[in-house]
């Protein structure tokens, strides 16, 4: 873990969220069996609308044989440096509730609410992933022969051990946003209360 890339948090937070961020460089070293498994295991406890749990997964890792047909997924873009990293995962969310299959509105949320997990599974396994919306969608679903009716394709995402000395096999245009500290909104900007865009007076405190 680099340590410039800690979040430089205002208040106290967990290390797991603190200290998770997204590489681009990546080792070439196999993700242990056990670690995937709990990583997974954590997304699986997430919590759900209606208890749903509408996401699922395609894992490949490399050396498998389905592992090409994943990397086929992603666009040109991300293409050029996930190579470096030796799990890739597809997300998907189921659309209808099994229940009453009633379009289930929030699949995506649950999804994000089952990835929080995961990433915070990740970097207590000393793991780190990159997620990725750069993908070509129909591919993986036709790859995997995904029924598009019933289920999005999301996004995919790289999971491995980060590299700092691998940042040179990748293009220039990524080795900034590898090394630069991290940013974000401040809470005066994301947090409302009475009316929306109005700081509850309790956060200026």
């Amino acid at each position: 873990m680099l340590e410039k890339k800690a979040a430089q948090a205002d208040h106290a937070i967990i290390p797991e969220i603190k200290n998770r961020w997204s590489p681009r460089a990546f080792a070439d070293k196999e993700v242990e069996k056990e670690k995937l498994m709990r990583v997974l295991e954590a997304a699986r406890w997430a919590a759900s609308s209606m208890n749903e749990q509408p996401w699922r997964f395609i894992v490949a890792r490399k050396g498998d044989a389905h592992y090409d047909k994943l990397y086929e997924g992603l666009n040109k873009w991300n293409r050029k440096w996930t190579w470096t990293a030796p799990v890739l995962i597809a997300t998907l969310a189921k659309k209808r509730f099994t229940k009453n299959d009633s379009k289930n509105y929030h699949s995506w949320h649950d999804l994000g609410l089952a990835m929080g997990n995961l990433s915070a599974q990740a970097t207590h396994e000393g793991l780190h992933l990159h997620q990725m919306a750069g993908i070509e969608a129909e591919t993986v679903a036709e790859n995997f022969e995904v029924d598009t009716e019933g289920y999005d394709v999301v996004t995919l995402f790289v999971l491995g051990y980060q590299d700092e000395s691998r940042l040179e096999e990748l293009e220039e245009r990524y080795h900034e946003a590898e090394l630069k500290k991290r940013e974000r909104k401040p809470l005066n900007e994301i947090v409302f209360g009475e009316v929306f865009g109005k700081n509850p007076e309790w956060l200026n405190l």
